[in-house]
């Protein structure tokens, strides 16, 4: 039975069987071994996996196998078909591995004896090993958490509950789990803005990440700050096709890839940047980089890492994807899938959740803001050097569970000098403010405050820049800084009119609506790209003049061309006012709450889509 003692003649049959260590030759160097296992007895021998048994006079055919005899000859017979181990024999990370999912007492060289079922059950991890691929991505410093499932509202995210899924799922295959990010860590929260990310740093370092692909939010602080928070990082920090201009090589402070062994398998990691990046973060904070084609990119690492012995490539990358009507992806992330190099690939960039096989790869984004971890097992044969079955998902990371003391620690440590600033209350909201399309509440709240404070005619403010919505109730200084996270200023320019409409045709171009103050215009998707605007006027009605040059205000962001707003880049006369546009709505609040009133802000149809409706 399976709870039976395993015997030394057991542990010869079945490894020698898995392994096919046969010897066409057998010997007769041991008088008490049956003739029906010389053949494989002798095949271990030939292949040096005995031992100092290997000497003895007797090998004692049906003694009780000790379950350090049988980590011994495991290890030695990887050692023999090249797995990847460290260099000395005794490789603790290898033999704890050969534990996953086998149960009884006794592990790890103890006394207790080996039974036939343990054996069977490290025999398999040995052959076919598990390895657990763990992503996150587009964190943003969601430390504090706060978001809430759809369909059942329960609280997800934040960084006790995300610390608290990772060690849960990792705990299933320790010695096999691989844990990666696919970047935008740190911009998006006051406690993480504050410190400059410092505390997502100190979270991924104490949680164990191997790799970090680079987001385009991390240049948000410039490239100095960047470099300074990856000197403190005790991972690789991956961008393949991010080169510096003057020299067609990586910046000193990233890698194109990174390798780690698990389980006696080498696993070669690419990273990737997103080829868009200086079009989504200040230009002036990459100009001094080019961001190369990802397909080739991957292609020419994923070969290399193959060629230096990887069995299994895993691409990730700051890199997007879009779900469709049959819930499989398309877009960049599916695209990669189709390289052939890179056995699985784990994305990022649109805060989406994707779970699908493309080309027989899987391919996932594990959603943003620490509510969601990508999950992917792999059954690798090290021998063939190919994997024999996957199993992925995408979990939600709900933070309704017991707290680890231990990280509740640690954020009320990070929280300390920040949360007295944003719990400063600056005035109330008669009403809830949303980002709903087309005209968005929070988008007219930001672009009428830009606008009054540069005494603009016009004020823009791209979607994207926009993140999070604002509840009826207090409104703090936390809450304002959740809706506009990035220290963005306010930029004065001249536009004509044709240039303003320009810029809100080249925002639907990209399936966006800009957010707008001082015009009112109207949308028909059913016409042609770059046309669809259809009726553009002034707040009192009158037409724009195509002609006519009128002050417009955006963020130094949308102002250089971010986005792919080209037709602001055109702009006369810019002045960088240096105010933050959170600063001014912070004023602007303060203003229209003045006296105890609340404000209240309905959406006055300033943005009118045809076919859907005007808020």
């Amino acid at each position: 039975g399976s709870a039976l003692p395993a015997r030394r003649v057991d542990l010869v049959y079945w490894l020698a069987r898995a392994f096919d260590m046969r010897s066409a030759k057998p010997s007769n160097a041991w008088g008490d071994v049956p003739d029906s296992l010389r053949v494989w007895l002798d095949g271990m021998l030939s292949k040096g996996v005995l031992g100092p048994l290997a000497q003895a006079d007797r090998f004692e055919t049906y003694r009780p196998a000790t379950i350090s005899l049988a980590l011994d000859w495991c290890e030695r017979t990887a050692r023999s078909r090249h797995f990847a181990l460290s260099s000395k024999l005794g490789d603790g990370s290898f033999r704890r591995g050969l534990f996953t999912g086998v149960s009884g007492p006794g592990p790890l060289g103890l006394a207790a004896p080996l039974t036939r079922a343990q054996w069977l059950g490290m025999l398999a991890n040995l052959r076919f090993p598990t390895l657990r691929l763990l992503e996150t991505t587009d964190f943003h410093g969601a430390i504090l958490g706060g978001s809430r499932d759809r369909r059942s509202q329960r609280p997800t995210g934040g960084s006790v509950a995300l610390a608290a899924a990772i060690v849960r799922e990792r705990a299933v295959n320790p010695e096999g789990s691989v844990l990666l990010d696919g970047g935008d860590l740190f911009q998006g929260t006051m406690i993480s803005n504050l410190q400059f990310g410092r505390p997502v740093v100190e979270q991924m370092n104490a949680l164990g990440y191997a790799a970090a692909a680079v987001g385009n939010h991390e240049f948000d602080w410039g490239v100095d700050t960047l470099v300074s928070r990856v000197h403190e990082m005790h991972f690789g920090v991956l961008a393949a096709n991010m080169v510096e201009r003057k020299t067609g090589k990586l910046p000193r402070w990233a890698r194109s890839d990174t390798t780690v062994l698990r389980r006696g398998v080498r696993i070669g990691i690419v990273g990737l940047a997103y080829p868009g990046t200086p079009r989504v973060t200040l230009p002036a904070h990459v100009a001094h980089l080019r961001f190369d084609d990802d397909s080739t990119t991957a292609a020419r690492v994923g070969a290399r890492l193959r060629k230096a012995g990887a069995t299994l490539v895993v691409g990730v990358g700051h890199l997007p994807a879009e779900t469709d009507s049959s819930r499989h992806a398309r877009g960049d992330l599916a695209r990669l899938g189709h390289v052939d190099a890179v056995d699985v690939w784990l994305g990022g960039h649109s805060h989406n959740v994707i779970d699908d096989r493309v080309n027989g790869h899987p391919v996932l984004i594990a959603g943003a803001l620490g509510q969601y971890l990508a999950v992917v097992d792999l059954v690798v044969d090290p021998v063939q050097q190919k994997i024999v079955e996957t199993n992925q998902r995408v979990l939600t990371v709900f933070a309704d569970g017991p707290a680890d003391s231990a990280w509740s620690a640690r954020v009320e440590r990070w929280n300390a000098g920040v949360a007295p600033v944003a719990a400063g209350v600056l005035g109330t909201a008669r009403v809830a403010l949303h980002r709903r399309r087309p005209e968005s509440t929070i988008g007219d709240f930001i672009t009428d405050a830009m606008r009054a404070d540069a005494k603009a005619d016009i004020a823009l403010q791209n979607p994207g820049g926009m993140r999070a919505d604002l509840d009826a109730g207090p409104i703090t200084r936390g809450e304002v800084y959740a809706v506009m996270p990035f220290d963005n200023t306010i930029v004065t320019l001249q536009l004509t009119g044709a240039l303003v409409k320009l810029a809100l045709e080249q925002s639907l171009h990209n399936d966006r609506v800009t957010q707008v103050s001082g015009i009112r215009f109207t949308i028909d998707p059913s016409r042609p790209d770059m046309q669809r605007v259809t009726q553009l006027t002034l707040a009192d009605g009158a037409a724009i003049d195509p002609a006519k040059t009128y002050l417009v205000a955006a963020n130094n962001f949308m102002a250089t061309g971010g986005d792919h707003y080209d037709a602001l880049a055109q702009g006369t006369n810019r002045i960088d006012t240096g105010r933050m546009i959170r600063d001014a709505m912070e004023a602007w609040v303060v203003a229209h709450c003045a006296g105890g009133k609340s404000y209240d802000l309905p959406a006055d149809g300033r943005i009118t889509e045809l076919g859907g409706r005007s808020n």
